[in-house]
């Protein structure tokens, strides 16, 4: 009788395309209660609304977590919907953003299809073809060297998918809205606009409100980041209400559980203390932008919670990441492309900004 220990192999039975497959490297993450200033995964300095607290204790008390949630996370769709003159279903409450961009890859990208999109942009992009293990092709547009889009590229690539970061990652740089839209109006597939971080920018610079004009347009937002529920994991698709029917049928039966869904509906409907939080980061932008400056590094003009920087001549981007990793303070450095020059810094309470400014003083 033969032993089926001694002649398993897991690695015979996996798709042929994983041994080979890159994995998404996510930042650093140190134990949560480590006293290390964590200035590398652009999560928000700043608690989330107090509110969360008394809606959790109601929840619990109640008893209902015995029970599924809301199949779609009815609630939180309305309350979106009602700020965006949408119909609820034209919003797909999911597991973080991520899961939105997953579902939408999953429903768009088959054998041979093409993924455009400019590079450097948001790293989940390329790994996400790969996921999908269809011999999909990821093709990545070069930025200029002003680090903004080469809209003229752009706009003569073909493919099933394009995708970008509103403003972008992980350079902070934003985009004007109209070369976006033409850009949108002349690409023949769908085009994802990832506005993980358009709450630290104008208010009317979202895409939302041009959904109805664009039919090809989809949305994704996440709670991560603004509203500082990164440990949560909530966020949701935006698009026509054709495009998210179809990408829906895709979704885990109950992707949202109960705790998260009232977690980000009394976050998103605690208006005041967002906007002071948000401001709060944006003035802290402004001030960390300045010192750096003054200490000879060169910064885009940022739109989002993070400062995409080159360290002044002779001062080594890596080299500075790892002598600021042995001082207990993480920054975020991409190894690859344009980013390799460059060290991204996300915006901290004030305290841990000066910690940090007077750490860069001492090494550079």
């Amino acid at each position: 009788m033969t032993n089926l220990s001694s002649t398993f192999s897991i690695e015979a039975l996996v798709r042929k395309e994983l041994p080979a497959f890159k994995p998404y490297t996510p930042g650093e993450q140190p134990g949560l209660s480590t006293s290390t200033i964590k200035l590398n995964t652009n999560e928000n300095p700043y608690p989330p609304s107090p509110k969360i607290k008394e809606a959790v204790e109601k929840v619990l008390e109640s008893g209902v977590l015995r029970k599924y949630p809301n199949y779609h996370g009815r609630k939180l769709q309305e309350l979106i919907a009602k700020d965006y003159d949408l119909d609820p279903n034209q919003i797909l409450v999911t597991n973080g953003s991520d899961e939105a961009l997953r579902l939408l890859f999953q429903a768009l990208v088959g054998p041979e299809d093409v993924v455009v999109a400019p590079d450097p942009t948001y790293s989940f992009y390329p790994v996400l073809t790969e996921q999908m293990m269809v011999g999909a092709t990821y093709k990545a547009v070069p930025l200029k060297d002003d680090l903004h889009f080469d809209f003229d590229s752009l706009t003569k690539e073909k493919g099933k998918l394009l995708c970008f970061a509103h403003p972008n990652a992980p350079t902070g740089v934003e985009e004007e809205k109209s070369k976006l839209l033409n850009l949108i109006k002349n690409f023949e597939g769908i085009v994802l606009s990832d506005e993980a971080y358009i709450d630290f920018t104008e208010p009317n610079s979202s895409l939302v409100s041009e959904i109805k004009n664009h039919p090809n347009l989809v949305v994704s937002r996440t709670f991560s980041k603004s509203y500082a529920l990164a440990g949560l994991r909530v966020g949701y698709l935006i698009g026509s209400l054709e495009v998210i029917s179809w990408i829906r049928k895709l979704k885990d039966s109950y992707n949202v559980g109960i705790l998260d869904q009232v977690i980000a509906e009394v976050s998103y409907a605690d208006k005041e203390y967002f906007l002071e939080k948000r401001s709060l980061v944006i003035s802290e932008r402004t001030k960390l932008k300045k010192e750096l400056e003054s200490l000879g590094f060169e910064i885009p003009n940022s739109s989002t919670n993070f400062l995409f920087c080159k360290p002044k001549l002779g001062v080594s981007p890596e080299s500075l990441y790892l002598q600021l990793k042995e001082k207990n303070i993480l920054i975020r450095y991409f190894s690859t492309g344009i980013s390799k020059d460059y060290i991204r810094i996300t915006i901290g309470t004030p305290e841990e900004n000066q910690t940090l400014i007077k750490t860069i003083r001492g090494l550079i």
